[in-house]
């Protein structure tokens, strides 16, 4: 009969055997969580759904680009025309702005990418069938924001031209706010209380080969051949139209194979100038794109459709010529797209004068933006 310390030797290996097997166990399962860097990026996250497929693309520092649209960046996740995909996003510089974030620390990520916006861009997203010349409609769908957000303005002192009135306040300042989502608002201060309206401050497709050198501000190409995503330019980025929110339609000329779309700089509230360099800067859980190849549709400069309004922009760095652009996208949109009301060109430019409503859409990004809005409904239903 087997002794007392016998009985508790066998109790003794018994319960380590269980134990090396449970950490096995355990470890097994969580392998596929445990994947490397690159092998994680290019997970296939597609599902059917609808006749499509609906794709997830999660920001991390392999599927996002700090500051630059690089056309050469390999592909994050392939799609279809017609197909959807779900994409985080990060705050600026990847990820390194976040509550308690000081202005120095703000300064020095500035200083850190020379040139490049301190936008986090996730992607690119390669549309199959997306040519130079296509255009492409992209469908907001759906936006989820991340829990937080912050509004800076750089120090005056150190960084003149960022901002409009930059020099009046040489400081700096930065401060975070808490999102409440089920409210959909935020508390700038007691006793005042922001609604929120997310949209995406930059979104873009491949860059375009023949954009113009800078008239100001730092180089728009680096070394390596990047753009940087400081400018909007006619393949959209940083545009900071705040009308992009969910249930909007963008449409943007395709410049390269296969599109490339990227999102960032994600926004949860912004006045139109976005005057002090910052809107109501956040993240997102999810921003929900709808990309669509159309063939036989030219656009030169970025469109976009509301529920209420057709959207013609202009870009430029003098402000009179931003607006002079969006105004004759706003004619020619109305003189050539004759499926609405059939119309001359004189017709059109009156129209425009009577109805348009021109803003500035942001003063801060070297370019300067101006948006022209067409009612809908001023154009009888049949």
């Amino acid at each position: 009969m087997p002794s007392i310390r016998t009985k508790k030797r066998l109790v003794a290996v018994v319960t380590v055997a269980v134990v090396v097997c449970a950490a096995g166990l355990y470890a097994l399962a969580q392998q596929p969580y445990q994947l490397a860097p690159m092998d994680e990026a290019k997970r296939d996250r597609a599902v059917s759904v609808g006749g499509g497929k609906y794709h997830v693309l999660p920001a991390t520092l392999q599927t996002t680009q700090w500051g630059w649209l690089d056309p050469a960046e390999p592909p994050k996740v392939t799609i279809n025309s017609g197909d959807t995909v779900a994409i985080e996003t990060m705050m600026h510089a990847h990820n390194a702005i976040q509550p308690g974030t000081t202005m120095d620390d703000i300064v020095k990520l500035r200083l850190a990418n020379p040139g490049g916006g301190p936008h986090s861009m996730t992607g690119p997203v390669y549309v199959n069938n997306a040519e130079p010349g296509d255009t492409l409609e992209i469908r907001i769908k759906k936006i989820v924001p991340k829990a937080f957000a912050t509004n800076f303005h750089l120090p005056g002192a150190q960084f003149p031209t960022v901002g409009l009135l930059a020099p009046e306040f040489p400081q700096g300042f930065v401060r975070y706010y808490y999102l409440d989502l089920d409210k959909k608002q935020a508390e700038f201060k007691p006793g005042v209380v922001i609604d929120l309206q997310p949209f995406p401050g930059t979104i873009a497709v491949g860059p375009d080969p023949n954009e113009p050198k800078e008239k100001s501000g730092p180089p728009i190409k680096d070394a390596k051949g990047r753009t940087s995503t400081l400018r909007p330019w006619k393949n959209g980025s940083n545009m900071d139209l705040n009308e992009l929110q969910e249930g909007s339609i963008l449409y943007l000329p395709v410049f390269v194979k296969g599109a490339l779309i990227w999102t960032g700089d994600s926004h949860c509230r912004q006045g139109n100038g976005e005057v002090s360099l910052t809107a109501l800067e956040c993240a997102y859980r999810e921003i929900v794109l709808q990309a669509i190849v159309h063939k036989g549709m030219k656009t030169e400069w970025p469109r976009a459709e509301t529920a209420t309004h057709w959207i013609m922009m202009g870009f430029d760095e003098d402000l009179n010529e931003a607006m002079k652009i969006a105004t004759r996208e706003a004619v020619s949109f109305l003189a050539t797209t004759q499926k609405i009301v059939p119309m001359s060109r004189d017709e059109a430019y009156a129209l425009t004068s009577m109805v348009g409503d021109c803003r500035v859409t942001q003063v801060v990004d070297v370019r300067k933006g101006v948006h022209c809005m067409i009612p809908k409904s001023i154009f009888a239903k049949k």
